[in-house]
């Protein structure tokens, strides 16, 4: 006997396909991954515990720019000071020139939060040692 198709013709579904089996929906399910957000989905917010507005570092030692959000699917944190970015949350050797106002932004599918960072940079001086802080405003403040 020749072979048939299939009585039922198959057509691409035009309805989205969302990761994850669900009891009432037992598949089959799309292994790629979906455009639109898993849920529930929550915009994205930077809060004090995760970003702090106010940060000292001091300088010669490791300074880490803290900035995490929150946020679902979970955004991606960016920060910037006079148009030169600052990775959030990686550790590098402080120099007085990190001193200043960064800001910062997280981003996902559902919108954008900002904001503003003060990092200001504790500095040692010259021959007495004495320390002097190199505060936001660009100049130095003697402690």
């Amino acid at each position: 006997y020749p072979s048939f198709p299939s009585p039922y013709p198959t057509f691409p579904s035009p309805y989205p396909t969302f990761p994850g089996p669900h009891p009432a929906f037992p598949g089959p399910y799309s292994t790629f991954p979906s455009p639109y957000p898993t849920f529930p989905a929550v915009r994205p917010w930077l809060d004090d515990a995760g970003c702090p507005r106010q940060q000292n570092w001091t300088e010669g030692q490791e300074g880490t720019l803290e900035c995490r959000a929150g946020g679902k699917p979970e955004p991606r944190v960016r920060c910037s000071k006079d148009g030169n970015s600052l990775a959030a949350g990686v550790a590098r050797p402080v120099h007085r020139s990190h001193a200043g106002t960064y800001l910062c932004q997280a981003s996902n599918a559902l919108g954008t939060a900002e904001r503003n960072v003060t990092v200001e940079v504790l500095c040692e001086s010259g021959a007495s040692g004495l320390l002097e802080f190199w505060g936001s405003r660009g100049y130095w403040d003697s402690w």
